[in-house]
């Protein structure tokens, strides 16, 4: 008679107990022992979650002992900060198909704890590490010479860290392992992803990394996947073999050759932890581009049942894969465009405000420095579209640091006076994995500054106007935050005066015409006047000057949105950019347009001395047409969404205090969001103090 555990199962051996394995109970010896080859240590024990009890004071005496649990009880366990769902680290093949069906990554520490991954220790050298790119203030420079540094600091930017399958052996056990193979087991639901990822490259191709990139990636590992677990082999097994090739290729250079196609890159690049982190992070991303109502999110096999669940899983699986990379230590090109790519996700996932948004950006900056992105290096063995993918990395970070120092008013982590950031040239992507003659008749139809004479908006085009974009916005940070200059409206005339020298020096193609029916050039002149709009803003703020020049650009960017946005609902299609334009241009300057409303529309406040008469009744009139487009068009599951929301509120505040008769009587809603509202000049306090600045522009790929 076979006997039951307390839960009615039968037990388990122990080899199948202690590898998380579906055991067939079989006495005395299992049939998946058996083909194991595992027979001798197949038994059945007794009471296997049982463990010797510890004295009192043998604990006393060994505090920093680590317990000895039982496997089940010592589960690895790797807490996940950015989503909150688990991944079983330890469980079983059923289990981890569970995972990747509703995600139950399961995590218990926190990704910056040195035991987040196995037992580790924060002392411990990483096998693979390097300390890559040394600039001529290094401590090399005593050892090496002015030459010796210059060659040492390229090195890691083309080969870095190299390791035998034994090396990483040593340095991963098997508990890191069975996390990667948790991992894995979600390219069960490949197809369906790529089936996203379409749909996004339908709405949104992005500028940064391209679609050729991402499909080559999904190929290789399509066909790795298929050929690790077909042929009726234990499932469970194969992908933990696959999780161990994915370590070796991780710790491995990649040899790189300047004749080298992007297909071969990638061939050599995707079995990593860092290419697998890029594809979660941007499935996760693609979620936010397509419609809610798509069927693909009705699917019956949609891992996490819904595009909440599913967003979750590719955030605490991308963070997963980021964090076995740092248990190896190595970096690469790849673990760059990772870490911009998830710090993308955790951006829109929980907004600009959140401390994980700005944690994320310290590393997405640790690696550029790292890898020596901010400096012009020798590209001979470069192959050309990796060379121009750098620039853009670098592009995209500098563009994020700006957009989070801006918005959170910190200092920026990356400053153009120490780096030598490039523009990447003005060409497509299929321009620049082309073959070498195509690529060269592509080159030589540019002009002396790089952009192309044929008239094309293409993603080298944007990378290139985010570049100029982002050094005027440093400008603006020295303007706003910076110290030590007495004459701070001299300053701003100075950054204006070069702001539009810049604009006015862009090829006629980007010069935006009120007729223009082309989104991404609405964007680029939105992007624009919120420049100047953030120069008066801070005048005012300062000093207490600009208060014209100031409602002047706000109405002009509320009436250039609420054109965009007539234009676009006569064709029945909202475009995505002018749908983030509305929240992260609109609302500051549609706040900055109620300030002013409701201080001339008072007469016990402090009046402002102004040479323009107040466009009170065209205020009034846009102010609530644009509130209600951002009601339809601000979506709820965006990371800034609550604070939004909470602008809106206060607008409305104050339009119905503007057109409100006089009374004494309290207003209906007291508060906003748990603050209280009292008379005006309370009121006015509150709209001051309010951070309106969102001037985060989510256009990184």
């Amino acid at each position: 008679m076979k006997t039951t555990r307390r839960n009615g199962q039968l037990p388990s051996c122990e080899p199948c107990r202690i590898s998380k394995l579906r055991c067939d109970h079989t006495k005395p010896i299992c049939n998946r022992c058996v083909r194991r080859g595992k027979s001798d240590a197949c038994v059945y024990h007794p009471a296997p979650l049982t463990k010797p009890r510890e004295s009192k004071a043998a604990a006393i005496r060994e505090p920093r002992q680590k317990p000895n649990h039982s496997p089940d009880q010592s589960q690895s366990q790797v807490q996940v900060q950015s989503a909150n769902v688990t991944v079983s680290a330890c469980a079983s093949p059923i289990g981890v198909r569970d995972v990747s069906a509703s995600v139950s990554v399961s995590v218990s520490a926190s990704p910056a704890h040195p035991l987040a991954l196995g037992e580790s220790h924060a002392w411990e050298k990483r096998p693979f590490a390097n300390p890559g790119f040394l600039g001529l203030t290094s401590y090399s420079d005593n050892v090496t010479g002015y030459a010796g540094v210059l060659d040492h600091a390229m090195r890691p930017r083309d080969s870095v860290g190299s390791g035998s399958i034994a090396a990483v052996a040593a340095a991963v056990d098997s508990r890191q392992v069975e996390l990667g193979a948790q991992v894995l087991m979600l390219l069960d639901h490949l197809p369906l992803f790529e089936e996203l990822l379409e749909k996004r490259f339908v709405v949104w191709e992005g500028w940064i990394f391209s679609t050729q990139m991402f499909r080559c990636i999904i190929k290789v590992l399509r066909d790795l996947y298929r050929d690790a677990t077909e042929g009726g082999r234990d499932k469970y097994a194969a992908v933990l073999e696959l999780s161990r090739t994915f370590f070796h290729n991780t710790a491995t250079d990649i040899e790189l050759r300047a004749s080298m196609t992007l297909s071969e890159y990638v061939a050599l690049s995707a079995a990593r932890w860092d290419s697998y982190a890029l594809l979660l992070s941007s499935i996760g991303y693609a979620i936010y581009h397509v419609a809610h109502d798509d069927p693909l999110f009705q699917s019956e096999n949609l891992p996490g049942k819904d595009r909440k669940g599913l967003r979750r899983i590719a955030l605490a699986a991308s963070d997963i894969c980021l964090q076995l990379c740092d248990k190896l230590g190595a970096i690469s090109d790849s673990l760059c465009c990772a870490f911009l790519q998830h710090l993308v996700l955790v951006h829109h996932t929980y907004g600009t405000g959140d401390y994980r948004t700005w944690q994320k950006l310290g590393d997405l900056t640790t690696i550029v420095f790292a890898l020596g992105l901010h400096q012009v290096g020798d590209d001979r063995n470069i192959p050309f579209f990796l060379s121009e993918l750098r620039k853009r990395i670098m592009v995209g970070a500098y563009g994020m640091d700006k957009d989070l120092a801006l918005f959170l008013g910190r200092p920026p982590r990356i400053c153009k006076q120490y780096c030598n950031i490039q523009s990447p040239l003005d060409l497509t992507w299929e321009e620049l994995i082309a073959p070498p003659g195509v690529r060269q008749a592509a080159l030589l139809k540019l002009d002396a500054q790089g952009w192309n004479t044929e008239g094309k908006l293409g993603s080298g085009a944007r990378g290139r106007t985010i570049h100029l974009a982002c050094l005027i916005r440093e400008d603006i940070l020295e303007l706003s935050i910076g110290h030590g200059r007495d004459n701070v409206e001299e300053h701003a005339e100075r950054v204006l005066k070069r702001a539009r020298q810049w604009r006015s020096e862009l090829p006629a193609f980007l010069q935006w015409d009120p007729e223009s029916i082309n989104p991404e050039l609405a964007t680029l002149h939105l992007e624009f006047l919120h420049q100047d709009f953030l120069i008066y803003s801070t005048l005012v703020k300062r000093i207490g000057k600009g208060h014209d020049a100031l409602i002047r650009i706000s109405l002009e960017i509320i009436t250039c949105l609420l054109d965009l946005v007539s234009k676009q609902m006569r064709t029945f299609k909202t475009h995505m950019l002018t749908i983030l334009d509305l929240c992260y241009i609109g609302l500051p300057a549609a706040g900055a347009l109620a300030t002013e409303l409701l201080r001339h529309s008072q007469p016990k406040l402090e009046p402002v001395f102004s040479s323009a008469p107040f466009p009170r009744s065209e205020i009034i009139q846009k102010l609530s047409v644009f509130i209600s487009h951002a009601d339809t068009f601000i979506q709820q599951h965006q990371g800034d969404y609550e604070i939004a929301l909470q602008g809106q509120m206060l607008i409305r505040q104050v339009l119905d205090r503007v057109l409100s008769p006089t009374t004494d009587q309290p207003f209906p809603d007291p508060s906003i969001n748990g603050m209280p509202i009292g008379d005006d000049l309370d009121f006015m306090a509150l709209l001051e103090s309010f951070d309106w600045e969102q001037e985060i522009r989510p256009t990184f790929s």
